[in-house]
C-alpha cells in the first residue's frame, strides 16, 4: 500500500534536488502547480500515466518515487502547511525544524526574568501554533521531555525541564545538528562592535568570553523567512542574563549573550519530533 506522505516527501526532495519550482515542474508535466502541491502534501498521488515522465524529469526510477528510501537527515519534507528539514532520523520518528522562520514574535511579551518554562513563546507554540495542525497530524507529534543547562559561558539559569509538543532548539542542539567547531566548549567567542561588526574577543570585550560563536557553520545556521529575507531566530536557552534568550544572528552567529526577551523582531523556527 502506498504511503501518500512518504511519496509526497520524496517528490518534494527530488524536485528540489533537480532545481524545479512547483510551477516549472507542473508546466513540464502539463498539469497545475496545485496538483504538485497536493502530491507533496500527501493529499493525492500522481496519476499512473504521469509517472514515466515524472521519473525522467526527476532523474530517478518510478520505484524510487513510489517506494522511497527511509527519511534521512538533511531531507526536506512537508508536514501541515510547512516545509521542514530533518535534523535526526530514527526508525520510527524524525526530529524536524521549519526550513524558514514562520514569523516574528517576542520570546516573552514583556521585559522579565524568564526561562523557557514560563515564556510566552512556549505557550504560543504549544497552543496556537499546535492548533494549526489537523487531528491526524497532531496524533503524529510526539510530546518530548526537554532539558537544558545553564548558559555554558555565563551561567544564567535555564529553568526546569518541560514536556512539549513544539519547541525551540537549545545551544547544544544547534551545535549538534548544524555543526560543532568546538568553540562552544572552548569558550572561543567573538563580539559585536557597534560600527565595525564582528571582531575576535580580546581584553576589550564587554563580556569575558564574548557575545557569540562565529565559525565555519554560520551558513548552516543562517535562515530566511518565507519571503526570502534574512532573519535572526530565537533559541530556548538563556542568554548571559535572566532577561535574555539565546539566538542565531542574521549571518548565522550563535549568540551566547542572547537578546532581550521582549524584542519583537526575532524569528520563530518551530521544532518537533514526528512519529512516522
Amino acid at each position: 500500500m502506498l504511503d501518500n506522505i512518504s511519496v509526497g516527501n520524496q517528490i518534494l526532495l527530488l524536485r528540489k534536488r533537480n532545481g524545479f519550482t512547483q510551477d516549472e515542474l507542473a508546466e513540464k508535466l502539463g498539469i497545475s502547480a496545485q496538483a504538485i502541491s497536493k502530491w507533496e502534501n500527501g493529499h493525492t498521488l500522481p496519476e499512473t500515466a504521469l509517472l514515466p515522465l515524472l521519473a525522467k524529469l526527476l532523474n530517478c526510477s518510478i520505484d524510487s518515487i513510489l517506494s522511497p528510501n527511509t527519511v534521512k537527515e538533511g531531507d526536506l519534507m512537508n508536514f501541515g502547511n510547512y516545509e521542514w528539514r530533518v535534523l535526526q532520523a530514527n526508525n520510527d520518528s524524525v526530529l524536524i525544524i521549519t526550513e524558514t522562520t514562520i514569523g516574528k514574535a517576542p520570546y516573552n511579551d514583556h521585559m522579565a526574568d524568564i526561562t523557557w518554562e514560563n515564556s510566552n513563546i512556549r505557550k504560543y507554540l504549544n497552543n496556537e501554533f499546535y492548533d494549526k495542525f489537523v487531528p491526524a497530524e497532531k496524533s503524529q507529534i510526539v510530546k518530548t521531555k526537554l532539558s537544558d543547562r545553564n548558559n555554558p559561558w555565563y551561567d544564567a539559569r535555564c529553568g526546569n525541564s518541560t514536556f512539549d509538543k513544539i519547541f525551540l532548539l537549545s545551544y547544544d542542539e544547534v551545535v549538534r545538528y548544524f555543526g560543532d567547531s568546538g568553540d562552544l566548549q572552548n569558550k572561543k567567542g567573538w563580539y559585536w562592535k557597534e560600527h565595525d561588526g564582528i571582531a575576535p574577543c580580546d581584553d576589550n570585550c564587554h563580556l569575558q568570553y564574548g557575545d557569540c560563536i562565529y565559525d565555519q557553520y554560520n551558513d548552516a545556521r543562517k535562515v530566511q523567512n518565507a519571503k526570502g529575507e534574512d532573519n535572526w531566530w530565537w533559541l530556548r536557552s538563556p542568554g548571559h542574563v535572566s532577561h535574555t534568550a539565546g539566538s542565531i544572528g542574521y549571518v548565522g552567529e550563535l549568540f551566547l549573550c542572547g537578546d532581550d526577551v521582549y524584542r519583537v523582531d526575532g524569528g520563530v523556527r518551530p521544532t518537533l519530533w514526528l512519529s512516522l
